[in-house]
């Protein structure tokens, strides 16, 4: 009796968690049937009324013809103008709803937009309502005016997805540090924008990629873009902006400091060092100084090692301090060696007939004797003289060797031992490398012309080989149109990188919003026939055409 009541009872429990997981369990799409196309679109019976007017806060619930997913709601529902508190977007059913911040008082007579984005999906194919969006206004009526508009890249001119575009009423300079915008919308991925139900009067124009999606450009790293005079909107006005997004130039910093080995100190930084003070404590030692990309290299000799300091400054932003500890003088000698790193050892190096080839050293040269450097020409090792050998000024690691090569020629280059003297007065031991020079018909010709240029500009000009080998940089000015032929390029795609060197530098800069200093205009364009071995290309190019829709690239100007 006692088991037959126990088994009645565990059938009962049975029953009722079946019933309770019929009840509880979330709805499944259905299976076969054609593939849903149509987006979930609002019941307008059982939703809160759009496009109310004399608005109190209250729940907003808006009620779907079709079971529906939220998905990305913190990227992709936007309030405009901007609540101060968190607001609450949940699911319940087929019904969204919308709970507006406990604290957050809304602005009297001001028209709000709640714009869902694609967070609402059908439960099904995951179709996206479109134009999803509820508006109201605390007023007697409802802002009507819109703006639209663009917003790019500085460097590259691609699009930029998810950047804000922020209206301000309060003109000031600091408002976009110290205040959320009034009006403001997000772009989409084609980097597009419309903000709508706007009311009219002067506005300032921002564009911000929020870091820390706090609507304040409050971070160095957070990329900006500006008008610099507000626009008016009115009926009698439409307005179309495009906004050029930029990130300023950081701060020099210091990352790391090698000085470890002895003669060398290395100091990098965060990107290429300029206008600094460099000093350190002079205790004797012999130096130099040589700057390589992002980093400076102290080259050092000095008869009896100790500890020293090097201070690096720049205005307030940068003060290093770096405490040399070298190693012992004796250690580095009796191991030192003046070597050639970019040898060849398993063979000739195929050598460009109208180019120089280069020889890198891992010292700094301080000096040469050319009569102990030999070049031999042809397998009969016929002698013949340089006609350029020299030691780059900048980078005295580096010494350059020119001749009238001829095509398909062999040649080879013999440093006697003490050819080479070093920054420590090390010398060289015997050095041998053999060159084959290639055939011309295996490069082509570029000749390239560029045209419409303003004659009161200076531009800066880079010839791009694939994405990102700069073939040569040159600057250009006082001229509408330039035309420079280039010999023996190597096959492939070539692309013109052109700057509008506004400040005479010699190379692209960055905007700064204090200064009301827009980033210098650069445009990249595609030279459209690709260069084939044995070819003359005639490539003609207006900088003001049109820019096709960008790919990935590299940057061979950094955007910093």
């Amino acid at each position: 009796m006692v088991q037959t009541q126990r088994s009645g009872y565990y059938f009962l429990m049975v029953l009722l968690v079946v019933a309770c997981l019929s009840q509880c369990a979330s709805p499944l799409p259905p299976s076969g049937g054609p593939e849903d196309i149509t987006p979930p679109s609002i019941d307008t019976t059982d939703s809160t009324p759009n496009m109310q007017t004399n608005f109190k806060k209250q729940r907003i619930e808006l009620t779907f013809d079709e079971w529906i997913v939220l998905e990305d709601v913190f990227n992709q529902v936007i309030v405009s103008p901007p609540l101060n508190g968190k607001f609450t977007v949940k699911l319940r059913g087929k019904t969204v709803r919308f709970d507006f911040p406990e604290e957050d008082t809304l602005r009297a007579n001001t028209t709000y937009t709640i714009n869902f984005g694609e967070a609402v999906k059908d439960l099904t194919e995951k179709n996206p309502a479109e134009n999803l969006r509820f508006v109201f206004s605390t007023g007697d009526f409802i802002d009507s005016l819109s703006v639209r508009g663009r917003i790019v890249d500085a460097f590259d001119g691609s699009p930029e997805g998810g950047a804000l575009f922020m209206l301000y009423e309060n003109l000031a300079d600091t408002v976009v540090r110290t205040e959320r915008p009034f009006y403001f919308g997000k772009t989409s991925e084609d980097g597009s924008f419309q903000v709508d139900n706007l009311k009219s009067g002067s506005f300032k124009v921002f564009a911000l990629k929020d870091v820390n999606f706090n609507y304040l450009f409050d971070l160095d790293n957070e990329e900006i873009g500006f008008l610099e005079e507000p626009i008016e909107i009115s009926a009698d006005t439409s307005q179309n902006i495009e906004l050029r997004l930029f990130a300023e130039e950081e701060r020099l910093r210091l990352m790391e400091d090698d000085t470890k080995r002895y003669g060398k100190a290395v100091l990098k930084f965060n990107k290429k060092p300029k206008a600094y003070d460099f000093t350190f404590d002079d205790i004797g030692q012999k130096s130099l100084l040589v700057e390589m990309d992002d980093s400076l290299k102290l080259w050092y000799d000095i008869e009896t090692p100790d500890y020293w300091k090097i201070y690096i400054q720049k205005d307030s932003s940068l003060q290093d301090t770096i405490q040399v500890r070298p190693t012992e003088k004796a250690d580095f000698y009796e191991s030192a060696r003046l070597e050639c790193t970019n040898l060849n050892k398993e063979g000739k190096k195929n050598l460009n007939p109208d180019k120089a080839f280069q020889l890198t050293f891992n010292h700094p040269i301080s000096s040469f004797d050319t009569s102990l450097v030999q070049l031999f020409e042809d397998t009969t090792k016929i002698r013949v003289q340089p006609s350029l050998f020299e030691v780059d000024s900048l980078l005295p690691q580096y010494i350059k060797i020119q001749f009238p090569w001829k095509e398909g020629k062999e040649y080879e280059v013999v440093l006697l031992p003490g050819a080479m003297t070093d920054f420590f007065d090390l010398q060289n031991d015997t050095i041998r490398q053999g060159y084959q020079a290639e055939l011309r018909k295996k490069f082509g010709n570029l000749n390239l012309t560029l045209s419409d240029l303003d004659t009161l500009e200076t531009y800066v000009i880079q010839l791009i080989f694939r994405k990102d080998n700069i073939v040569d940089e040159f600057s250009v000015s006082g001229v509408d149109s330039y035309q420079r032929n280039f010999k023996t390029l190597p096959p492939g795609n070539y692309s013109v990188q052109i700057v509008t060197d506004s400040n005479q530098n010699g190379k692209w800069d960055t905007g700064n919003y204090d200064l009301k200093i827009q980033p210098e205009k650069i445009r990249r364009l595609a030279i459209e026939q690709k260069l084939r071995a044995n070819w003359d290309v005639d490539a003609n190019i207006s900088i003001n055409a049109p820019l096709p829709v960008p790919e990935t690239i590299g940057q061979p100007n950094s955007k910093r």
